[in-house]
Protein backbone atom coordinates (compact mmCIF):
# COMPACT_ATOMS: atom_id res chain seq x y z
CA UNK A 1 0.00 0.00 0.00
CA UNK A 2 1.06 3.23 -0.81
CA UNK A 3 1.85 6.39 1.50
CA UNK A 4 -1.04 7.79 -0.49
CA UNK A 5 -3.33 4.85 0.22
CA UNK A 6 -2.09 4.87 4.03
CA UNK A 7 -3.30 8.90 4.14
CA UNK A 8 -6.21 8.26 2.57
CA UNK A 9 -7.49 5.38 4.54
CA UNK A 10 -7.14 7.79 7.26
CA UNK A 11 -8.69 10.60 6.43
CA UNK A 12 -11.95 8.25 5.77
CA UNK A 13 -11.80 6.54 8.89
CA UNK A 14 -11.54 9.81 10.63
CA UNK A 15 -14.40 11.56 8.71
CA UNK A 16 -16.75 8.47 9.83
CA UNK A 17 -15.79 8.39 13.33
CA UNK A 18 -16.80 12.14 13.37
CA UNK A 19 -20.27 11.45 11.29
CA UNK A 20 -20.86 8.96 13.92
CA UNK A 21 -20.51 11.13 16.62
CA UNK A 22 -22.57 13.63 15.21
CA UNK A 23 -24.97 11.77 15.06
CA UNK A 24 -24.83 10.40 18.87
CA UNK A 25 -24.73 14.56 19.54
CA UNK A 26 -27.62 15.23 17.50
CA UNK A 27 -29.67 12.12 19.48
CA UNK A 28 -28.45 12.38 22.50
CA UNK A 29 -28.28 16.27 23.00
CA UNK A 30 -30.05 18.33 20.30
CA UNK A 31 -33.81 16.72 21.30
CA UNK A 32 -33.30 17.25 24.82
CA UNK A 33 -35.02 19.54 27.35
CA UNK A 34 -33.78 23.08 27.11
CA UNK A 35 -33.89 22.98 31.08
CA UNK A 36 -31.02 20.13 30.80
CA UNK A 37 -29.53 21.57 28.06
CA UNK A 38 -28.88 24.76 29.97
CA UNK A 39 -27.71 23.28 32.91
CA UNK A 40 -25.15 21.72 31.17
CA UNK A 41 -23.74 24.81 29.24
CA UNK A 42 -23.73 26.68 32.73
CA UNK A 43 -21.64 23.98 34.40
CA UNK A 44 -18.98 26.45 35.44
CA UNK A 45 -21.16 28.36 37.80
CA UNK A 46 -22.81 25.16 39.68
CA UNK A 47 -21.55 24.46 42.60
CA UNK A 48 -19.22 22.04 43.73
CA UNK A 49 -20.76 19.81 45.88
CA UNK A 50 -23.45 19.07 42.31
CA UNK A 51 -20.44 18.34 39.59
CA UNK A 52 -21.33 14.53 40.24
CA UNK A 53 -24.66 15.78 39.24
CA UNK A 54 -23.50 17.10 36.06
CA UNK A 55 -21.84 14.29 35.06
CA UNK A 56 -24.78 12.18 35.55
CA UNK A 57 -26.95 13.69 32.90
CA UNK A 58 -25.58 12.20 30.09
CA UNK A 59 -26.56 8.68 32.00
CA UNK A 60 -30.09 10.58 32.50
CA UNK A 61 -30.17 10.96 28.56
CA UNK A 62 -29.56 8.45 27.75
CA UNK A 63 -32.22 6.53 29.38
CA UNK A 64 -34.62 9.02 27.93
CA UNK A 65 -33.27 8.54 24.67
CA UNK A 66 -33.70 4.26 24.96
CA UNK A 67 -37.43 4.59 26.19
CA UNK A 68 -38.23 7.19 23.71
CA UNK A 69 -36.20 5.18 20.87
CA UNK A 70 -38.15 1.88 21.95
CA UNK A 71 -41.16 2.73 22.00
CA UNK A 72 -41.36 4.21 19.05
CA UNK A 73 -39.34 1.29 17.27
CA UNK A 74 -41.79 -1.50 18.80
CA UNK A 75 -44.50 0.67 18.60
CA UNK A 76 -45.33 0.09 22.19
CA UNK A 77 -48.57 1.54 23.15
CA UNK A 78 -49.42 1.67 26.77
CA UNK A 79 -52.49 3.25 27.62
CA UNK A 80 -53.26 2.96 31.79
CA UNK A 81 -56.47 3.34 32.97
CA UNK A 82 -55.54 6.01 35.45
CA UNK A 83 -51.93 7.54 35.36
CA UNK A 84 -51.50 9.41 39.20
CA UNK A 85 -48.68 11.93 39.81
CA UNK A 86 -47.82 13.29 42.82
CA UNK A 87 -47.12 17.15 42.54
CA UNK A 88 -44.91 19.84 44.00
CA UNK A 89 -44.09 22.72 42.29
CA UNK A 90 -42.24 21.46 39.14
CA UNK A 91 -42.15 18.15 40.38
CA UNK A 92 -43.85 14.98 39.15
CA UNK A 93 -43.88 11.56 40.53
CA UNK A 94 -45.97 8.53 39.11
CA UNK A 95 -45.54 6.34 42.15
CA UNK A 96 -44.31 2.49 41.59
CA UNK A 97 -44.36 -0.20 44.62
CA UNK A 98 -41.01 -1.74 45.11
CA UNK A 99 -38.97 1.06 43.42
CA UNK A 100 -38.10 3.39 46.35
CA UNK A 101 -42.35 4.53 46.57
CA UNK A 102 -41.51 5.51 50.53
CA UNK A 103 -39.36 7.61 50.24
CA UNK A 104 -40.76 9.49 47.77
CA UNK A 105 -43.65 9.47 49.74
CA UNK A 106 -41.34 10.82 52.48
CA UNK A 107 -40.32 13.69 50.40
CA UNK A 108 -43.47 14.63 49.26
CA UNK A 109 -44.60 14.84 52.58
CA UNK A 110 -41.84 16.58 53.86
CA UNK A 111 -42.23 19.48 50.74
CA UNK A 112 -45.61 19.94 52.37
CA UNK A 113 -44.61 20.15 55.77
CA UNK A 114 -40.81 21.43 56.23
CA UNK A 115 -40.90 22.69 59.48
CA UNK A 116 -41.58 19.13 60.73
CA UNK A 117 -39.32 17.49 58.13
CA UNK A 118 -37.93 14.89 61.22
CA UNK A 119 -40.99 13.61 61.94
CA UNK A 120 -41.47 12.59 58.60
CA UNK A 121 -38.95 9.56 58.62
CA UNK A 122 -38.88 6.19 60.53
CA UNK A 123 -42.95 6.38 61.50
CA UNK A 124 -45.37 3.62 60.24
CA UNK A 125 -45.69 3.77 56.38
CA UNK A 126 -49.42 3.61 56.13
CA UNK A 127 -48.74 7.57 57.35
CA UNK A 128 -46.67 7.96 54.22
CA UNK A 129 -48.94 5.73 51.43
CA UNK A 130 -52.16 6.93 52.67
CA UNK A 131 -51.44 10.53 53.36
CA UNK A 132 -53.70 13.16 51.16
CA UNK A 133 -50.90 14.84 49.04
CA UNK A 134 -51.26 17.03 46.00
CA UNK A 135 -52.07 14.37 43.63
CA UNK A 136 -52.87 14.80 39.37
CA UNK A 137 -54.29 12.47 37.34
CA UNK A 138 -53.89 14.78 34.05
CA UNK A 139 -50.42 15.73 32.12
CA UNK A 140 -52.34 18.87 31.08
CA UNK A 141 -50.56 20.69 34.56
CA UNK A 142 -47.38 19.88 33.02
CA UNK A 143 -44.90 22.66 31.96
CA UNK A 144 -41.31 23.11 30.18
CA UNK A 145 -39.61 23.30 33.42
CA UNK A 146 -40.72 20.75 34.97
CA UNK A 147 -38.94 17.36 36.32
CA UNK A 148 -41.20 14.06 35.28
CA UNK A 149 -40.20 11.25 36.70
CA UNK A 150 -40.92 7.41 37.66
CA UNK A 151 -38.40 4.74 38.87
CA UNK A 152 -38.13 1.08 37.39
CA UNK A 153 -36.73 -1.66 38.66
CA UNK A 154 -35.25 -4.53 37.07
CA UNK A 155 -38.59 -6.99 36.81
CA UNK A 156 -36.34 -10.22 38.63
CA UNK A 157 -35.34 -8.17 41.61
CA UNK A 158 -39.11 -5.95 41.74
CA UNK A 159 -40.14 -9.20 42.20
CA UNK A 160 -38.53 -10.75 44.42
CA UNK A 161 -39.21 -8.10 47.38
CA UNK A 162 -42.72 -8.19 46.29
CA UNK A 163 -42.78 -11.70 47.64
CA UNK A 164 -40.69 -11.03 50.27
CA UNK A 165 -42.88 -8.26 51.55
CA UNK A 166 -46.10 -9.00 50.52
CA UNK A 167 -45.94 -13.10 50.63
CA UNK A 168 -43.29 -14.35 53.06
CA UNK A 169 -44.24 -11.57 55.52
CA UNK A 170 -47.78 -10.98 56.46
CA UNK A 171 -48.27 -8.04 54.22
CA UNK A 172 -51.08 -9.81 51.77
CA UNK A 173 -52.05 -12.86 53.89
CA UNK A 174 -55.30 -13.56 52.08
CA UNK A 175 -53.14 -13.97 48.78
CA UNK A 176 -50.58 -16.00 50.76
CA UNK A 177 -52.80 -18.52 52.32
CA UNK A 178 -55.16 -18.77 48.80
CA UNK A 179 -51.55 -19.95 47.23
CA UNK A 180 -50.78 -22.02 50.02
CA UNK A 181 -54.62 -23.35 49.84
CA UNK A 182 -54.23 -24.26 46.21
CA UNK A 183 -51.05 -25.93 46.64
CA UNK A 184 -52.19 -27.75 49.56
CA UNK A 185 -50.19 -26.43 52.25
CA UNK A 186 -51.00 -25.58 55.64
CA UNK A 187 -51.77 -21.79 56.98
CA UNK A 188 -48.23 -21.37 58.70
CA UNK A 189 -46.41 -22.18 56.23
CA UNK A 190 -44.60 -20.06 53.82
CA UNK A 191 -45.62 -20.60 50.10
CA UNK A 192 -42.91 -20.58 47.62
CA UNK A 193 -41.56 -18.19 45.28
CA UNK A 194 -42.45 -20.06 42.38
CA UNK A 195 -45.84 -20.94 43.80
CA UNK A 196 -46.15 -17.05 44.40
CA UNK A 197 -45.42 -16.26 40.87
CA UNK A 198 -47.54 -18.92 38.91
CA UNK A 199 -50.31 -17.45 41.04
CA UNK A 200 -49.97 -13.98 39.53
CA UNK A 201 -49.13 -14.88 35.78
CA UNK A 202 -51.73 -17.82 35.74
CA UNK A 203 -54.27 -15.82 37.28
CA UNK A 204 -53.26 -12.32 35.39
CA UNK A 205 -53.72 -11.29 39.72
CA UNK A 206 -52.65 -7.42 39.21
CA UNK A 207 -51.46 -5.25 41.84
CA UNK A 208 -49.54 -2.52 41.87
CA UNK A 209 -46.85 -4.19 43.95
CA UNK A 210 -45.87 -6.42 40.88
CA UNK A 211 -47.88 -5.21 37.62
CA UNK A 212 -45.45 -4.16 34.90
CA UNK A 213 -43.81 -0.87 35.50
CA UNK A 214 -44.86 0.63 32.00
CA UNK A 215 -48.64 -0.39 32.60
CA UNK A 216 -48.55 1.32 35.79
CA UNK A 217 -46.81 4.66 34.51
CA UNK A 218 -47.85 4.71 30.47
CA UNK A 219 -43.94 4.96 30.27
CA UNK A 220 -44.72 5.44 26.27
CA UNK A 221 -47.64 7.89 26.47
CA UNK A 222 -45.85 10.28 29.06
CA UNK A 223 -43.15 12.98 28.65
CA UNK A 224 -41.16 11.44 30.87
CA UNK A 225 -38.03 13.44 31.22
CA UNK A 226 -35.89 11.36 34.29
CA UNK A 227 -35.66 7.87 33.59
CA UNK A 228 -35.02 6.62 37.66
CA UNK A 229 -33.63 3.58 38.68
CA UNK A 230 -33.76 1.65 41.76
CA UNK A 231 -30.17 0.15 40.92
CA UNK A 232 -29.18 3.85 41.22
CA UNK A 233 -31.18 5.08 42.95
CA UNK A 234 -29.57 7.51 45.17
CA UNK A 235 -27.50 9.07 42.43
CA UNK A 236 -30.93 10.00 40.92
CA UNK A 237 -31.99 11.05 44.03
CA UNK A 238 -29.54 13.47 43.96
CA UNK A 239 -29.81 14.56 40.47
CA UNK A 240 -34.07 15.35 41.04
CA UNK A 241 -33.29 17.08 44.15
CA UNK A 242 -30.68 19.38 42.29
CA UNK A 243 -33.20 20.00 39.74
CA UNK A 244 -36.10 21.40 42.42
CA UNK A 245 -36.34 25.09 44.00
CA UNK A 246 -35.65 23.75 47.87
CA UNK A 247 -32.74 25.13 50.32
CA UNK A 248 -29.53 23.60 50.43
CA UNK A 249 -30.16 22.60 54.15
CA UNK A 250 -33.48 20.77 52.89
CA UNK A 251 -31.49 18.71 50.23
CA UNK A 252 -29.26 17.71 52.69
CA UNK A 253 -31.75 16.66 55.35
CA UNK A 254 -33.17 14.41 52.86
CA UNK A 255 -29.64 12.80 51.47
CA UNK A 256 -28.99 12.08 54.76
CA UNK A 257 -32.42 10.31 55.85
CA UNK A 258 -31.62 8.45 52.62
CA UNK A 259 -27.58 7.53 52.65
CA UNK A 260 -26.67 7.62 56.67
CA UNK A 261 -30.54 6.30 58.47
CA UNK A 262 -31.68 4.59 55.65
CA UNK A 263 -31.29 1.30 57.98
CA UNK A 264 -32.23 2.29 61.14
CA UNK A 265 -35.97 4.03 59.43
CA UNK A 266 -36.16 1.07 57.42
CA UNK A 267 -36.15 -1.15 60.08
CA UNK A 268 -38.47 1.03 62.41
CA UNK A 269 -41.44 1.68 59.37
CA UNK A 270 -41.35 -1.97 58.51
CA UNK A 271 -41.22 -3.56 61.60
CA UNK A 272 -44.30 -1.24 62.94
CA UNK A 273 -46.09 -1.78 60.03
CA UNK A 274 -45.17 -5.42 59.60
CA UNK A 275 -46.41 -6.19 63.32
CA UNK A 276 -49.85 -4.41 63.08
CA UNK A 277 -50.12 -7.20 59.73
CA UNK A 278 -49.22 -10.23 61.88
CA UNK A 279 -51.71 -9.47 64.51
CA UNK A 280 -54.43 -9.97 62.20
CA UNK A 281 -52.82 -13.36 60.41
CA UNK A 282 -54.48 -16.30 62.26
CA UNK A 283 -51.96 -18.83 62.18
CA UNK A 284 -48.59 -17.51 62.38
CA UNK A 285 -47.27 -17.24 65.94
CA UNK A 286 -45.13 -14.16 67.15
CA UNK A 287 -41.80 -16.53 67.19
CA UNK A 288 -42.44 -17.92 63.16
CA UNK A 289 -43.22 -13.92 62.55
CA UNK A 290 -39.98 -12.35 64.29
CA UNK A 291 -37.88 -15.20 62.05
CA UNK A 292 -39.72 -13.94 58.91
CA UNK A 293 -38.39 -10.63 59.78
CA UNK A 294 -35.33 -11.98 60.57
CA UNK A 295 -34.24 -13.56 57.47
CA UNK A 296 -36.07 -10.54 55.21
CA UNK A 297 -34.05 -7.88 56.90
CA UNK A 298 -31.03 -10.30 56.06
CA UNK A 299 -32.21 -10.88 52.32
CA UNK A 300 -32.41 -6.69 52.38
CA UNK A 301 -28.78 -6.82 53.28
CA UNK A 302 -29.32 -5.07 56.47
CA UNK A 303 -28.39 -7.80 58.97
CA UNK A 304 -25.33 -9.78 58.14
CA UNK A 305 -25.89 -13.66 57.24
CA UNK A 306 -23.17 -14.61 59.60
CA UNK A 307 -25.94 -13.87 62.72
CA UNK A 308 -28.20 -16.47 64.24
CA UNK A 309 -31.66 -15.78 65.12
CA UNK A 310 -31.65 -14.16 68.78
CA UNK A 311 -34.40 -16.86 70.24
CA UNK A 312 -34.11 -15.83 73.68
CA UNK A 313 -34.33 -12.43 73.26
CA UNK A 314 -37.83 -12.37 71.79
CA UNK A 315 -39.09 -15.38 74.43
CA UNK A 316 -40.45 -12.89 76.69
CA UNK A 317 -41.76 -10.10 74.19
CA UNK A 318 -45.03 -10.59 72.09
CA UNK A 319 -46.59 -8.38 69.33
CA UNK A 320 -47.07 -5.45 71.88
CA UNK A 321 -43.26 -4.56 72.52
CA UNK A 322 -43.13 -2.86 69.68
CA UNK A 323 -40.25 -0.33 70.61
CA UNK A 324 -38.26 -3.48 72.23
CA UNK A 325 -38.88 -5.47 68.95
CA UNK A 326 -37.46 -2.25 66.88
CA UNK A 327 -34.01 -2.37 69.18
CA UNK A 328 -33.18 -5.76 68.91
CA UNK A 329 -33.22 -5.62 64.75
CA UNK A 330 -31.60 -2.33 65.18
CA UNK A 331 -28.99 -4.20 67.68
CA UNK A 332 -28.38 -7.01 65.35
CA UNK A 333 -27.43 -4.34 62.35
CA UNK A 334 -24.61 -2.84 64.74
CA UNK A 335 -23.14 -6.16 65.70
CA UNK A 336 -21.30 -7.02 62.05
CA UNK A 337 -21.01 -3.44 60.33
CA UNK A 338 -22.40 -4.18 56.80
CA UNK A 339 -20.38 -2.28 54.00
CA UNK A 340 -22.66 -0.84 51.00
CA UNK A 341 -20.14 -3.50 48.96
CA UNK A 342 -21.31 -6.34 51.56
CA UNK A 343 -25.00 -5.37 51.60
CA UNK A 344 -25.19 -6.14 47.71
CA UNK A 345 -23.24 -9.11 47.38
CA UNK A 346 -25.91 -10.42 50.27
CA UNK A 347 -28.85 -9.22 48.61
CA UNK A 348 -27.69 -10.74 45.40
CA UNK A 349 -26.69 -14.03 46.92
CA UNK A 350 -30.49 -14.48 48.05
CA UNK A 351 -32.02 -12.79 44.78
CA UNK A 352 -29.81 -15.41 42.68
CA UNK A 353 -30.69 -18.24 45.34
CA UNK A 354 -34.45 -17.55 45.04
CA UNK A 355 -34.07 -18.07 41.01
CA UNK A 356 -32.31 -21.04 41.19
CA UNK A 357 -34.64 -24.06 40.80
CA UNK A 358 -37.64 -22.08 38.65
CA UNK A 359 -39.24 -24.10 36.20
CA UNK A 360 -38.32 -23.07 32.43
CA UNK A 361 -42.21 -22.75 31.69
CA UNK A 362 -42.35 -20.19 34.73
CA UNK A 363 -39.55 -18.43 33.68
CA UNK A 364 -40.67 -18.10 29.64
CA UNK A 365 -44.23 -16.78 31.52
CA UNK A 366 -42.17 -14.37 33.81
CA UNK A 367 -40.46 -12.77 30.84
CA UNK A 368 -43.13 -12.85 28.44
CA UNK A 369 -45.49 -11.41 30.89
CA UNK A 370 -42.74 -8.27 31.70
CA UNK A 371 -41.00 -8.04 28.22
CA UNK A 372 -42.27 -4.25 27.68
CA UNK A 373 -40.05 -3.55 31.46
CA UNK A 374 -37.04 -5.33 29.94
CA UNK A 375 -37.28 -3.55 26.60
CA UNK A 376 -38.05 0.13 27.97
CA UNK A 377 -36.02 -0.03 30.69
CA UNK A 378 -32.59 -1.77 29.10
CA UNK A 379 -32.86 -4.57 31.47
CA UNK A 380 -31.28 -7.97 31.15
CA UNK A 381 -33.53 -11.25 30.37
CA UNK A 382 -30.75 -13.15 31.88
CA UNK A 383 -31.26 -14.85 34.94
CA UNK A 384 -29.78 -13.34 38.15
CA UNK A 385 -26.49 -14.87 39.31
CA UNK A 386 -24.17 -14.55 42.54
CA UNK A 387 -21.68 -11.92 42.23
Amino acid sequence: MSDLQRVFKIVITFLAVYIVFDIYIRIHYLSLPDIHKETLRNTNTVRAETCIVQKYITTIWERNSRLRQKCKITKQVLTPTNVTFYNWKNLNYCKVPKCGSTFWMQVFLALNNVENIKDVFGKRRSLYHNNALNKKSTMDHFSGSDVIFHVTRNPYSRLYSAYVDKIYLPGFWGVASEINKRNGKACSQSPSFEEFLKFIMKENFQDPHWQPISEICGSCNVPYNVVSKQETFNNDVQFILDHLSISRRLKKEFLTNLKKKHTENSIKEITKVMIGYAKEAPCLTFIQFCQRLWKSFKIQGYISNLLSFPHKKFRTLNFTNTTAIVKIYIKGTKKIHMTSVMKKHQRQHYLAKAYTGISRKTVKDLKRMYKADFDLYGYSYELPKEH
